[in-house]
């Protein structure tokens, strides 16, 4: 079986595991495509028995939502889909993926999922959890629900009320529960609370939180949770970080992937266009053109953005910085070596001197990226700078001196752009 599994039974047997995935909210940044590019590489970035869902599966209670995040995971996953439900889930949760309350449980293992997505556990949610510790003692066991315990990370967190109702039907088998799982919180975070391992990880999708944090490159991308057994049949968990992970399976339709380059540069050059439109009605003074233009601008940005991402360009920062710094040294290359010849050759001299602003604008700042990549392969981040961009050749670097003009084409200040 793959796809997802309606849950109808309270109790659900499962035949040996070998490692299973855990993840959570995909959904309630909203269902757009990006988002579900990053989900999908969710879905495919290991092989396990099964995978679970820590709820947030849509933005709000529309079936539509449901329908087509339901179609979704049917289509990537290779492997069963296990959910439970989260505070964005609600009228159709049931419909599409079935009882709120219930356990997976084999000789090794038992997985009990709970409601709590009202930010409460109800009785009847609290005495499934008592029956189940006590009909199903095993060895490994972990207990989910989507809205974490109170922390040292977030406040987003369920009241501490809750969390001693819940412990106090816990603290009989605390030997026995290996971890406690959560999503909500759109980050990765564990430690120990009142003596239980807390994970929450919600990185199967939506927009990443870090908590005034600098990201760690090990622990604050998308991600999923593999949990496995070691050989002392422990469960064990590992950080798996989508960052770098590849979901291909619509680009390897060559006509498809031919398709969606052709709609990322026209989507490309249109952003590129209304910009230089803009920009136009606003020296005419037409500034509502101009909006109009803006706006223009920015949805062609974001159509070329989601194609980007089906294409799997949008990867991680080490990725970036090396595709970039590959990008700037082959126009550089180009630029030498085969356009400013031509047009000195040609004697096309708007276009020469265009080519050569260029050309001494990126042998300007050709030092950015590498020293860039140095320093994030070191594990961290760059010094935040002040950098100038010339509006009139386009040159840039870092402002480490107050500037008079551009060294470039000579622009004057007030056509540099401080950033």
């Amino acid at each position: 079986m793959k796809g997802v599994v309606k849950v109808e039974d309270r109790i659900n047997f499962i035949g040996k595991v070998s490692s299973f995935a855990i993840l959570g909210d995909p959904g309630c940044d909203g269902l757009g495509v990006e988002i579900m590019t990053t989900f999908s590489r969710a879905m495919n970035c290991t092989h396990t028995n099964f995978k679970i869902i820590l709820g947030d599966l849509v933005p709000f209670g529309l079936e539509e939502f449901y329908k087509h995040i339901y179609s979704i995971i049917n289509y990537v996953s290779a492997n069963p889909v296990y959910t439970l439900c989260g505070n964005h889930d609600n009228d159709y949760y049931v419909k599409y993926f079935g009882l709120k309350n219930y356990v997976l449980v084999n000789d090794d293992l038992l997985i009990i999922v709970l409601d709590n997505s009202k930010r409460v556990f109800e009785a009847g949610t609290l005495d499934f959890l008592a029956e189940s510790l006590k009909g199903y003692k095993r060895k490994n066991i972990l207990i989910l629900f989507h809205i974490p315990p109170p922390n040292t990370f977030s406040t987003n967190s369920m009241k501490m009320e809750e969390w001693q109702k819940l412990k106090s039907v816990m603290d009989p088998y605390k030997n026995s529960i290996k971890y406690i799982l959560s999503g909500h919180v759109h980050s990765y975070f564990s430690e120990i609370k009142d003596g239980y391992r807390i994970i929450v990880s919600a990185g199967g999708g939506a927009r990443l939180e870090f908590f005034g944090r600098l990201p760690d490159k090990n622990s604050s991308f998308h991600h999923v949770l593999r949990f496995y057994f070691d050989k002392d049949s422990e469960l064990q968990y590992e950080y798996m970080s989508l960052a770098d992970v590849s979901y291909n399976r619509e680009i390897k339709n060559e006509k498809n992937q031919s398709y969606l380059n052709e709609a990322f540069r026209n989507e490309a050059m249109a952003y590129i266009r209304y910009q230089f439109f803009a920009d136009d009605a606003h020296e005419k003074g037409f500034i509502g053109i101009e909006k109009l233009f803006k706006a223009l601008s920015k949805s062609a940005f974001y159509h070329a953005r989601n194609y980007f991402s089906v294409l799997n360009k949008l990867q991680g920062i080490d990725h970036n910085l090396k595709e970039s710094q590959a990008i700037e040294k082959t126009d550089t290359g180009e630029l030498h070596s085969k356009y400013l010849p031509y047009s000195v050759k040609s004697r096309l001299p708007l276009t020469q001197y265009a080519f050569g602003e260029a050309y001494g604008a990126k042998q300007n700042y050709s030092g950015l990226l590498p020293e860039a990549l140095k320093v994030y392969k070191a594990g961290k981040d760059i010094k935040p700078s002040a950098y100038y961009v010339c509006t009139t050749c386009g040159n840039t670097g870092r402002l480490d001196k107050e500037l008079e003009h551009c060294p470039i084409c000579g622009a004057p200040l007030d056509k540099i752009i401080q950033m």
